[in-house]
C-alpha cells in the first residue's frame, strides 16, 4: 500500500469527507471572537413601531403545550401546532435543535415562512416515534428577532397510578352484636390496569393468616400471627384482591361485625402490581364496639336533702345505643306509688337517641310511715326497673334522699335593750341555732337605723347542728325636741334553707331613751391597726350641756390587759363647759391568765404610786419610825450619864444556852420534816393551780372586765393578731347630788395588735443640726415580712415641720424591702420634731423624726473686711492673707464671690486670685485665704469686693481688696481711704467709662510724668471741710536688694497765705506710705460786709499752684527718676 493510501482523507459515521481545517493564529482568533460577540450582540433587536416598544414573546403556539399522552413505543404520534406572529409588525422565527439525547425522537416538519407578517400563523407538523418507554419532558428552543422564546414538549408513557382518597376508615361507634359497612375508595390515575392487594402492615398475606392460624398449634416454630390481627380480622369481611381498571375508581366494601366491646383498631397496606409508579399504600380501619341498646344516665338518683312537705322533681335519662325503637316501661314498688311520679310511665326510646323522663318527689310527712321498709337513719332508698321490650335484661336504677326538717331556733325570743342615754349603745347577744341537717343562711334585714350587728359575716350561713352566738347593738340616737322616750320595733330574719324554703321570723325588742347631760365627740372609737411597740393617742371632747356642774370618773381595766391610758381620769366639768381627755394606746400582746388579776391586784395594792392609801400608811409608818428614832437617843443620852446603869444592864445581859448533841439531831430532824411538808404543799398548789388554769374561761373573765377578744392564728405565727374591744365606764353625776345619784355611760374602744409585720430599719431619724434651707436626707428602709403586698401609705407630715418623704410610696411585695428617703429642710433656726406613720392595709408602723434647725455664721478677719494690698511696680505682685471662721457647730462650705471689680488685665487673666477660691470649713475652725495682687497694667484703679458666700447665713460677710500698680517704685495719688466696706452702687461702674474715648494710655491715667497736675479742690463755703491731702508711697519690692528709699519735697511759695502743708519735705521706706495734709485758711470776713444780706456767699475762687517732686526710688528703663508734680490747690473765699 502507498503512501497516498494510507494518507487517504477520513470519513464520518454518513460516508462524508473529513476536512481538518488549520489552526487559527492568535490574531486570527482575537478577531474570530470579536465577530462572533459582535454577532451574538447584533442577533436580536428591539421592534418599535409608532413609537411603541414591543415586550415580550413574539410568537404564541397553539396549543400552548405539545404532549403526547400514553403513547406507545415505535408508533408515530403527530400533532399540528400553529406558530402565529403576535408582535407589532413583521418578524421572522428559527427553531433551535433539540437536546441530543432526544433529538432523534421528533421530526419536525414545516416550510420556512421567512418574514412573517403580524397576526399570521405558521403551521409546524410534530412528529414523535418513541423508542424507549420513558417519559420525556424538554422545552423546543426557538429564536426571533425580538428575542427567543420556547415550547413545553411533554411526552408520557402508559402506567398505572394508584390513589386512597381516604387512607383511615373509621366505622365510629357501633353496638354490640350490629355491623357496619364502610366503602375503601381507589383511584386509577393512569391507562395501565394493576391488582391491588390487601395485607398486614408487615406485608403478610391475610388469606395465609387466616389459613394456617388453625395449624399454627402443630407448627410451633413459625407462628404466622406474629402481629397478632388475627381477633381483628375476626371482625372484618372483605375482598383480599382486586383489579383496578385504567382510568376508573375501585370502590372495595369493609363490613365490620364487632365481637368484643372497647376500641377497634387495625393497620393494614394495599399493595400493586405496577409497584414502580403506585408504591404501596398504609390504611387504617378503626372502630369502637359499644354495650347493649338500652342504659340509664346514672345508676344511682341522689336527691341529696330534702325537706318535708316539699316537691322535688328530677330527670332521668334512658338511650336506646340500638337503631330501632323500642318500647320501655318503668316499675315501681306499691309503697311509693303516692310519693314518686314518673312522667311518662310508658313510652318509645327511639333508635339512637334518648328519652327523659320527670320524676315528682312529693315528701309528705307521711312517707317516713308508709315507705319505713326503704327508711335508715333518716335516709330512704327506692329501687325502680325500666323494662324494654326487646331487651331481657332490666335497666335497675335507685332514688336516695335524705329527709330532715328547716328548724333554725333563736335565743332569746325577746330583746330588752334597758334604759339608755341619747348617742349610748347597749348589746345583746343572741343564739341561732341549725337543727336542720340542711345549712341554712339567714339575714336580718332591713336593720333599723339603730341597731347593728356585731358579726360581718351577711347572710350569715349556718352549718348543720351549728351554734352561732353574736352581739346585736343598739345605738340612741337623737331626736330635736324629745328627752325622755320608749323604742320598740320588730327584727325581720329571714331564713333560707338550702335552695328551696324560705321563711321569716320577727324578734321584738325595746329600749327606755333619756337625755344625756354630757355630750360626747364619739362613744366609739376605732383604733387604727397597730404594730406591737406602737403607739397611738387622740383625745375625746366632753361637754357639759346642762346648767349644773357635773363630775366624771373614768375606770380603766389594767394597763397590763388593755395597754389604754385616759387623762383626766376624774374631772369636774363646769356647766357650758367643753373639756378634752387624752387617750393613749400602747400597743403590745396582751393576755390573761387565771392568776393575772391576783398579780396586778398584788402589784398595784404593793405599789405606792398606785395604791392611796398604802401611800398614807408608809408615810404613817415613816413618822412613827422617826419618832422612835428620837426616843431611843433621848434614852441612850439618859443612860450615858451613870455608869451604875450601864453595869446594870451588862448584868441583865444572859449568854445563849449551847445545845446538846440530842438536842440538835432533834432539831436537825424536824427542819427536814418541814422542809418535807413545804415541798408536798408547793407541789399540791402546783397542781391546784394547774387545774384551776385548766377550768379557767379567759373568754367569760375578760367580758367581766368589759372586753372582748378575737384572736387570729397561732402567737408564734407572724400573722397573729389581737383584736380587743373593751367597754370603759364613765361615771358621772351632778355635784350637789349624793354618791349613790351617779349614773353610767360607757365608750367603746377598739383596738388591733399584730405582730411586727412592717418593720423598720430605724425608729427615730436625727438628723441633727442642719443649716437653715439646706436639704439633707437620710434612708429609712421598711421590710415587710408578710405573705401578702402590702401598699405602702402614710399620714400627711405637716407642711411647716420641714420633713418630706422623697420617692412615692409602692407597693412591697412579701419578704421584700423597700427604701424611703426621709429630707430635712428646716425653715427657721429652731428644732423640729415629728412623727412618721406608715401603714397599709394590715398594720402600721411609726418613726420619730428630729432635727434642729441651724444658720450658718461665719467671721472674717480683719473685722472690718478691708485688705489693702497697697502699690506694686508693673511685673511684680504682692501677697496678702485673711481669715474665715466658722463660728457654726457644724461644717459649712464658702464660696468667694466677686460682686465688683475694677480695671481688669489686659490679658483676661484675674488682677486678684484667691487660694481657696471655695472649700469646706469644720465645725470652730478656720482657713485662711491667700490674695494674690498680680496686675499686667498701669492703674490705680484695681478693687475687688468680694462676698464670703454661705447659703443661708445669718448675715452676708463681705471683703474689699485693693490695690495699684505704677512703673516705679515710687507713687502719688489722692487720698482717699476706705474706712468701711463700699457698696456696690457705689463702686459698681465701669472705671474707663471717661478714658474710653480718649485713647489714653495706662501711664496717663495716673499721676505720672505724663499726668503730672493733681487738683485739689475745697468744698464751697464748708469751714469744717478745710483740708485735703495727697499720699506719697513707695511699692515693696520682690527683690529687697533693688529697693531704695522714695525722697519727696513740696515747694511752697513763701508769700503764700491762703494754704498749709504739714509734711514738707521726707523720705520713705519701701512699702511704706506718707499722708501729706494741705489745710485752707480763709481770711476773716469783714464784719459789716458779712451782715449785709445780699452780699452773702458772693465771693472769689482762689487757685494755688504748688511744686512737689519726687525722686529715688526702684525705676524701669527709660523711667526717669526726678518727676515734678503741680498741686493746683482751689478754695472759695467769701468776699468781695
Amino acid at each position: 500500500m502507498s503512501d497516498q493510501e494510507e494518507e487517504s482523507p477520513r470519513q464520518d459515521e454518513f460516508g462524508q469527507r473529513i476536512i481538518k481545517l488549520k489552526e487559527l493564529t492568535p490574531l486570527e482568533k482575537e478577531y474570530f471572537e470579536k465577530a462572533r460577540k459582535r454577532h451574538k450582540e447584533n442577533i436580536y433587536k428591539d421592534q418599535i413601531v409608532q413609537g411603541r416598544k414591543f415586550e415580550g414573546v413574539a410568537f404564541i403556539s397553539k396549543p400552548a403545550e405539545i404532549i403526547f399522552k400514553d403513547f406507545d413505543v415505535g408508533k408515530p404520534h403527530t400533532i399540528i401546532m400553529q406558530l402565529t406572529n403576535v408582535s407589532y409588525t413583521f418578524n421572522s422565527f428559527k427553531i433551535l435543535p433539540l437536546p441530543e439525547a432526544v433529538r432523534d425522537f421528533f421530526e419536525l416538519i414545516y416550510t420556512p415562512p421567512g418574514r412573517v407578517s403580524a397576526g399570521m400563523s405558521c403551521p409546524i407538523t410534530v412528529r414523535f416515534t418513541p423508542q424507549l418507554n420513558d417519559d420525556i419532558d424538554v422545552q423546543l428552543q426557538c429564536q426571533a428577532e425580538t428575542g427567543p422564546f420556547q415550547i413545553h414538549i411533554l411526552c408520557t408513557s402508559k402506567k398505572a397510578i394508584a390513589k386512597v382518597e381516604q387512607p383511615i376508615i373509621d366505622f365510629g361507634k357501633v353496638i354490640l352484636g350490629e355491623d357496619s359497612t364502610l366503602i375503601l375508595k381507589i383511584q386509577n390515575l393512569g391507562a395501565l390496569d394493576t391488582d391491588v392487594f390487601i395485607r398486614s402492615a408487615k406485608g403478610m398475606d391475610l388469606q395465609t393468616i387466616a389459613t394456617e392460624s388453625v395449624s399454627q398449634k402443630s407448627n410451633r416454630d413459625r407462628p404466622f400471627d406474629e402481629e397478632g390481627i388475627l381477633p381483628f380480622l375476626k371482625q372484618l369481611k372483605f375482598q383480599r384482591q382486586h383489579i383496578l381498571q385504567g382510568y376508573s375508581m375501585l370502590k372495595i366494601p369493609i363490613q365490620y361485625i364487632p365481637a368484643d366491646v372497647g376500641p377497634f383498631s387495625l393497620p393494614l397496606t394495599l399493595y400493586y402490581e405496577n409497584f414502580l409508579h403506585s408504591p404501596p399504600c398504609q390504611i387504617e380501619i378503626r372502630g369502637y364496639c359499644t354495650e347493649v341498646p338500652i342504659y340509664v344516665e346514672k345508676q344511682i338518683y341522689n336527691f341529696q336533702i330534702c325537706l318535708f312537705n316539699h316537691i322535688y322533681r328530677e330527670k332521668i335519662v334512658f338511650f336506646n345505643r340500638s337503631q330501632n325503637a323500642m318500647k320501655i316501661q318503668i316499675q315501681t314498688p306499691k309503697e311509693t306509688k303516692d310519693f314518686f311520679e314518673f312522667n311518662p310511665k310508658l313510652g318509645y326510646i327511639q333508635g339512637n337517641s334518648k328519652f327523659e323522663i320527670w320524676v315528682k318527689f312529693n315528701a309528705e310527712r307521711q312517707l317516713q310511715t308508709i315507705c319505713q321498709r326503704f327508711f335508715k337513719d333518716n335516709v330512704i332508698d327506692v329501687p325502680f326497673k325500666l323494662i324494654g321490650a326487646d331487651q331481657k335484661m332490666p335497666v335497675p336504677f335507685n332514688i336516695v334522699a335524705q329527709m330532715t326538717m328547716a328548724t333554725l331556733q333563736i335565743t332569746p325570743a325577746r330583746l330588752d335593750f334597758g334604759k339608755l342615754f341619747d348617742g349610748q349603745g347597749a348589746k345583746r347577744a343572741i343564739t341561732f341555732e341549725n337543727l336542720s341537717d340542711l345549712p341554712q343562711e339567714l339575714a336580718i334585714y332591713p336593720l333599723p337605723k339603730e341597731i347593728s350587728i356585731t358579726t360581718d359575716l351577711v347572710p350569715l350561713r349556718l352549718l348543720p347542728k351549728q351554734k352561732f352566738t353574736t352581739d346585736i347593738t343598739y345605738r340612741t340616737q337623737k331626736v330635736i325636741g324629745i328627752s325622755d322616750r320608749q323604742d320598740e320595733g320588730i327584727l325581720k330574719c329571714k331564713i333560707v334553707s338550702g335552695t328551696i324554703s324560705t321563711k321569716e321570723i320577727r324578734i321584738p325588742y325595746t329600749c327606755e331613751i333619756s337625755k344625756c347631760p354630757l355630750e360626747f365627740s364619739g362613744l366609739k372609737f376605732d383604733i387604727p391597726v397597730q404594730q406591737i411597740d406602737e403607739k397611738y393617742s387622740t383625745t375625746i371632747d366632753i361637754k357639759n350641756i346642762s346648767q349644773r356642774d357635773i363630775i366624771i370618773e373614768f375606770f380603766l381595766p389594767f394597763y397590763e390587759l388593755c395597754g389604754l391610758k385616759m387623762a383626766p381620769m376624774v374631772q369636774q366639768i363646769q356647766r357650758e363647759q367643753l373639756i378634752q381627755v387624752h387617750l393613749e394606746y400602747d400597743s403590745f400582746f396582751k393576755k390573761l391568765g387565771a392568776y393575772t388579776l391576783q398579780e396586778l391586784k398584788e402589784k398595784y395594792e404593793n405599789d405606792p404610786n398606785n395604791n392611796f392609801e398604802l401611800r398614807l400608811k408608809i408615810r404613817y409608818e415613816e413618822e412613827e419610825r422617826k419618832k422612835r428614832e428620837q426616843e431611843e437617843l433621848k434614852k441612850e443620852e439618859e443612860m450615858a450619864k451613870g455608869k451604875a446603869a450601864k453595869k446594870e444592864v451588862k448584868k441583865d445581859q444572859k449568854k445563849p444556852e449551847k445545845l446538846t448533841k440530842a438536842q440538835q439531831q432533834q432539831l436537825e430532824e424536824e427542819e427536814r420534816r418541814q422542809a418535807e411538808l413545804e415541798k408536798l404543799k408547793q407541789e399540791e398548789e402546783r397542781l391546784k393551780r394547774e387545774e384551776f388554769e385548766k377550768m379557767f374561761d379567759s373568754a367569760k373573765e375578760l367580758r367581766n372586765l368589759g372586753g372582748t377578744l378575737v384572736e387570729f392564728n397561732k402567737p408564734e405565727d407572724l400573722n397573729y393578731s389581737q383584736h380587743y374591744s373593751w367597754l370603759i365606764p364613765c361615771y358621772f353625776k351632778y355635784t350637789d347630788m349624793p354618791d349613790n345619784a351617779k349614773s353610767v355611760i360607757y365608750i367603746q374602744i377598739s383596738t388591733v395588735t399584730v405582730q411586727k409585720s412592717l418593720l423598720l430599719s430605724k425608729t427615730i431619724i436625727d438628723f441633727g443640726e442642719v443649716a437653715v434651707g439646706i436639704r439633707q436626707t437620710k434612708e429609712l428602709t421598711v421590710f415587710n415580712q408578710t405573705p401578702f403586698k402590702a401598699e405602702l401609705k402614710m399620714e400627711m407630715l405637716p407642711i411647716s415641720c420641714g420633713f418630706t418623704i422623697l420617692n412615692a410610696l409602692r407597693t412591697i411585695e412579701p419578704s421584700n424591702k423597700k427604701s424611703l428617703i426621709v429630707q430635712f429642710q428646716p425653715t427657721e433656726d429652731q428644732p423640729f420634731e415629728e412623727t412618721l406613720k406608715l401603714y397599709c392595709n394590715h398594720t402600721a408602723v411609726s418613726a420619730k423624726l428630729k432635727g434642729i434647725g441651724v444658720r450658718p455664721e461665719v467671721k472674717v478677719v480683719p473685722e472690718n473686711g478691708l485688705i489693702p494690698v497697697g502699690g506694686v511696680v508693673l511685673g511684680e505682685f504682692a501677697e496678702r492673707t485673711f481669715k474665715i471662721t466658722n463660728v457654726s457647730n457644724f461644717p459649712i462650705k464658702f464660696q468667694l464671690i466677686s460682686k465688683a471689680r475694677g480695671v481688669q488685665n489686659s490679658c483676661g487673666t484675674e488682677v486678684f486670685q484667691f487660694i481657696p477660691q471655695e472649700a469646706i470649713v469644720n465645725a470652730q475652725q478656720e482657713i485662711t485665704c491667700k490674695v494674690i495682687f498680680k496686675p499686667d497694667r498701669v492703674s490705680d484703679k484695681f478693687y475687688d469686693l468680694i462676698s464670703v458666700h454661705v447659703p443661708n447665713q445669718k448675715s452676708e460677710k463681705r471683703v474689699f481688696i485693693w490695690g495699684y500698680c505704677y512703673n516705679r517704685q515710687a507713687y502719688v495719688n489722692i487720698y482717699q481711704p476706705y474706712n468701711l466696706i463700699p457698696q456696690i452702687n457705689e463702686i459698681n461702674k465701669k472705671i474707663e467709662f471717661p478714658f474710653d474715648q480718649l485713647k489714653l494710655k495706662d501711664e496717663e491715667k495716673v499721676y505720672t510724668y505724663l499726668n503730672n497736675k493733681i487738683m485739689l479742690e475745697f468744698e464751697k463755703l464748708k469751714e469744717e471741710d478745710n483740708s485735703r491731702k495727697i499720699v506719697i508711697g513707695s511699692c515693696k519690692l520682690l527683690d529687697p536688694k533693688m529697693e531704695k528709699p522714695v525722697n519727696y519735697e513740696v515747694i511752697l511759695s513763701k508769700d503764700e497765705k491762703y494754704f498749709v502743708c504739714d509734711n514738707q519735705k521726707g523720705a520713705i521706706q519701701p512699702g511704706n506710705e506718707v499722708v501729706i495734709t494741705f489745710t485752707f485758711k480763709p481770711p476773716q470776713p469783714d464784719q459789716f460786709i458779712a451782715s449785709i444780706e445780699a452780699l452773702k456767699k458772693i465771693g472769689q475762687w482762689k487757685e494755688t499752684k504748688i511744686e512737689l517732686k519726687i525722686s529715688g526710688g526702684f525705676l524701669k528703663a527709660g523711667v526717669q527718676d526726678n518727676i515734678s508734680y503741680e498741686l493746683i490747690l482751689k478754695a472759695f473765699i467769701n468776699q468781695i
